[in-house]
C-alpha cells in the first residue's frame, strides 16, 4: 500500500486479479491524475466476484487494462520502486499469506522489472 500511495507519476500493476480495497486505491490515483497500467488475465478467467472490479477500473479515465492470460504472479511498480510476490493484488489474500514479499529499490532491478512487464504487453505497447 506504501508503494501505491508514494506514486507521483505512474503505477504499472501485473496481477491475476484485483480486489475492491486495491481498485478503491487505484481509482483514487487515476483521478489524481496518476497514471495507471494493470496487465491482468482476460475477463472471463478472472473469478466471477472480482469481475466487478475489474469493470469498474476498466471504465476508469487513466486507467488502462491489457489482458494477458500468462499473469501468474503480483508486479507492482513505480519509478522508484516495485514489489513482487507470487499472489494477487488482494488484501485479505495478501494479509493472511505466507508468500514471500519482495520489494525492490535498485535502479538496474527496476530496470530489468520493466523489461519484464514490457515482455508481456502486445507488441504495439513495447
Amino acid at each position: 500500500l506504501e508503494l501505491i500511495n508514494t506514486t507521483k507519476e505512474k503505477l504499472s500493476i501485473l496481477s491475476p486479479k484485483i480486489d475492491r480495497f486495491y481498485a478503491n486505491e487505484i481509482r483514487n490515483l487515476a483521478n489524481k491524475g496518476i497514471k495507471i497500467l494493470i496487465i491482468t488475465n482476460e475477463r472471463s478467467a478472472i473469478p466471477k466476484d472480482y469481475r466487478i472490479f475489474y469493470d469498474e477500473l476498466k471504465n476508469t479515465k487513466g486507467v488502462d487494462i491489457i489482458n494477458n492470460p500468462r499473469v501468474k504472479f503480483l508486479l507492482i511498480f513505480n519509478d522508484q520502486n516495485a514489489i513482487y510476490s507470487g499472489g494477487n493484488l488482494d488484501k485479505k489474500e495478501l494479509e493472511s499469506s505466507i508468500l514471500i514479499e519482495t520489494k525492490i529499490s535498485e535502479s538496474s532491478k527496476l530496470n530489468k522489472i520493466k523489461e519484464i512487464f514490457s515482455i508481456l504487453l502486445p507488441s504495439f505497447m513495447r
